[in-house]
């Protein structure tokens, strides 16, 4: 009796076990917030004579210790110009934009600098050789263009606007494949570009939000007289919004308290919170507007320079939950160029409205600085001067302070005009 008694308790015991284990596999795999991240892929910049032409990545499960060297190691990501690089949630996976190059390409990470290549698609006959492009979620990317704007006159010869060519080509990212062979149509003109000769010249950072893609937009003015274009002007901040994925049917929406580009430069500049609702920063003087239920919430702005107390320009942003982000950011005064060296990061809180100037190195160029990632809690930033030395530097995003981060693993000093330009 009693060794039927210990079989049937031993049975109990390795179903519980069994159930225990099921759902703590069940826990972790759920975590959420890039808890799952199995690699971080970690990218350097050489600029080769002038021309940022080599790329380097590679592989680690682990970047809080250590040393990170580049010396004779990495990946080399086929680029003509430096590669526009994404990766899949895990980590597991390299998509890269072959800039200048007319190629994007699908790689398996394998560890360390072995990565084997799956697929690469020639998207030149799509889009051109220069297009930007961006990955919105796991399924897909978009590539995006403005492949001409043309001035338009009228019987009497005098000019009248801009026409701004559009075109879009969704990729779908499982099996790695272009959905159609792109969606070309002329770029609305609002009130305000009618007004004051204004046309888009570069879109990207688009985001996807209820069927919606929402494109980021830089415009240019065009003075007839001269035949000559300004980017420098001050005009309205704008996004144009199509339906997703057929990328059809524009519209453009302005703000009426934000002012400048929205197109940001290889950062992205458009994050959705957990509302719905989404954020997007300006270039410069740098602001973070509101979009609400598809068009902008004018009673929203977050004013970084008049938070920092001195004008900001910046390329992009990064959002890592619950309204906290972090901002890289140069000191207009100085200039975003290498040798100003002006950059820095503050920490954004759009629900308190709140900007923290982070205790970062001082003679940082993040001009390029492309993405980082969010894994535990933890905001990972590869942040070294050009050509020198530097850290993974690990950020509490629950901390307020100016000091709330940690350095982690050591950067190799690369040589030369090398810079470290994300995390994927």
């Amino acid at each position: 009796m009693s060794l039927k008694i210990s079989n049937l308790f031993c049975c109990f015991l390795l179903a519980f076990c069994l159930i225990t284990l099921v759902s703590c596999d069940k826990e972790d795999n759920n975590s959420g917030n890039g808890d799952a991240k199995a690699y971080f892929n970690v990218v350097v910049s050489i600029d080769t004579e002038g021309s940022d032409g080599a790329t380097y990545v590679q592989a680690l499960e682990d970047i809080s210790t250590g040393t990170i060297s580049f010396t004779n190691y990495g990946f080399q990501v086929p680029c003509v110009r430096t590669a526009r690089v994404y990766a899949s949630y895990d980590g597991k996976i390299l998509y890269n934009l072959n800039y200048g190059g007319g190629l994007i390409s699908k790689f398996n990470v394998l560890g360390g600098d072995a990565y084997s290549t799956v697929k690469s698609l020639d998207i030149s006959a799509g889009v051109g050789t220069h297009p930007r492009w961006t990955k919105v979620n796991e399924d897909y990317a978009l590539l995006h263009d403005v492949p001409s704007t043309t001035a338009q006159y009228d019987a009497n010869e005098n000019y009248t606007h801009h026409i701004s060519e559009i075109l879009l080509l969704p990729v779908k990212l499982d099996d790695f494949t272009l959905m159609n062979e792109g969606v070309k149509f002329e770029m609305p003109l609002t009130d305000e570009d009618k007004e004051n000769r204004l046309h888009v010249w570069r879109i990207d950072a688009p985001v996807v939000l209820n069927g919606k893609a929402y494109y980021g937009l830089n415009k240019r003015e065009y003075d007839p007289s001269t035949d000559k274009t300004n980017s420098s002007v001050s005009y309205s901040a704008s996004t144009m919004i199509v339906d997703f994925p057929a990328l059809t049917n524009p519209k453009v929406i302005t703000s009426e308290v934000g002012k400048g580009s929205t197109q940001g430069y290889r950062t992205p500049t458009a994050h959705v919170d957990e509302k719905n609702d989404i954020y997007q920063i300006t270039a410069a003087p740098s602001s973070i507007l509101k979009i609400s239920n598809g068009d902008y919430d004018n009673s929203y702005k977050l004013d970084i320079s008049a938070k920092l107390g001195f004008e900001v320009g910046s390329n992009g942003w990064f959002y890592v939950g619950n309204g906290i982000g972090y901002v890289p950011y140069y000191d207009v005064a100085k200039g975003s160029g290498s040798a100003a060296a002006a950059w820095g990061v503050s920490r954004v809180d759009l629900y308190k409205g709140t900007v923290v100037k982070l205790d970062l190195p001082s003679d940082l160029w993040l001009q390029q600085y492309q993405y980082s990632i969010t894994k535990d809690g933890k905001f990972y930033m590869a942040l070294a001067p050009m050509g020198s030395a530097g850290n993974i530097y690990i950020f509490d995003t629950s901390s307020e302070s100016s000091t709330g981060f940690t350095k982690g693993a050591s950067l190799e000093k690369f040589g030369g005009t090398s810079t470290y330009i994300g995390i994927f």
